[in-house]
């Protein structure tokens, strides 16, 4: 039976001798569930509460530039999370997760061998921090009852956009799928941005079954497919749906897809694209309920054509 502590965690995993799979941020993310009884939806102050607890450390507010959290040893043993004041509550709650998993690294590696960890882990820990934040049971079934839309589960698991869109695209496997982020350039308070403003793909992922296209539909007159840090593609779904200011459906060249703005305080500030294979459209109905426009097949090339 696990150890409701930091050190009895990695114990019992070391115990189990998972060797290099010790640390895989989805199986990890699952069993920190289970030993620490987290329910589905943790909040900020659960989780803070959890890390004093379990003795991962103090949470705290910190002033770091360029950062949002960080964690800071003392010869006692005990570390200190911190996250930046300034971010809202779901990134506040990945960062303490992700600072948690770093933690859990540099402990087993102190275990196994007494020394420090030979590798950075910011990519598994930012994984681990979205799997206990967006546990498959219950993000599963949400997704599908939402037509794979990201700003509904933004609004339901209280977690990043990017996060979401990342953990969509890892979990759902069942239909293939296109999920694109742009994300505007601009931070800091809306009232200070620019217009019009240049928005760039920060999160580009498909999933096994939705090959490479060359959609007008996707990626405008550019051709071929998104890529991440590229801007927003003239001509493409995505432009449209910034253009109108509305979500945007439609078909073409054998895929489905909708785009829908995102505003904070009145200005755009991302645009999100999902796309299906068309004949796997059925997927996004829950979402086109949702708009005004007709649920139909339209000539996307021609009207991304037209002046």
């Amino acid at each position: 039976m696990m150890q409701n502590t930091l050190g009895g965690f990695c114990r019992d995993l070391l115990d189990d001798d998972l060797s290099g799979h010790a640390l895989d941020p989805e199986a990890m993310a699952a069993r920190f569930v289970d030993c620490f009884r987290l329910p589905v939806r943790p909040t900020l102050d659960q989780l803070t509460a959890l890390m004093e607890r379990a003795g991962f450390g103090t949470v705290r507010d910190g002033h770091m530039e360029g950062l949002k959290g960080a964690h800071i040893g003392e010869p006692s043993g005990e570390y200190h999370i911190y996250h930046r004041s300034d971010l809202w509550e779901g990134t506040k709650s990945h960062t303490v997760l992700h600072e948690a998993y770093e933690i859990i690294h540099e402990t087993m590696c102190d275990l196994h061998s007494g020394g420090p960890p030979c590798r950075t882990v910011c990519r598994e820990a930012d994984r681990f921090a979205a799997a206990v934040l967006m546990q498959p049971d219950v993000f599963l079934p949400y997704a599908r009852a939402s037509g794979l839309d990201v700003t509904t589960l933004h609004d339901q698991f209280g977690c990043a956009y990017s996060s979401v869109a990342l953990r969509m695209a890892e979990l759902v496997r069942d239909t293939p799928l296109l999920v694109v982020l742009y994300e505007r350039e601009e931070r800091g308070d809306p009232e200070g941005w620019t217009e019009p403003p240049t928005l760039r793909a920060g999160v580009v992922k498909r999933t096994a079954g939705f090959g490479a296209r060359r959609s007008p539909l996707l990626n405008g007159r550019r051709g071929g497919m998104p890529h991440k840090s590229k801007a927003l593609p003239a001509g493409s779904l995505a432009e449209r749906a910034a253009q109108s200011g509305r979500a945007e459906y439609a078909e073409e060249d054998d895929v489905a897809a909708i785009a829908a703005p995102v505003f904070w305080k009145g200005r755009l500030a991302k645009v999100i694209l999902v796309a299906v294979p068309w004949e796997r459209r059925s997927v996004l109905e829950p979402q086109l309920g949702r708009q005004s426009q007709p649920y139909s097949r339209v000539n996307f090339r021609a009207v991304a054509a037209a002046p």
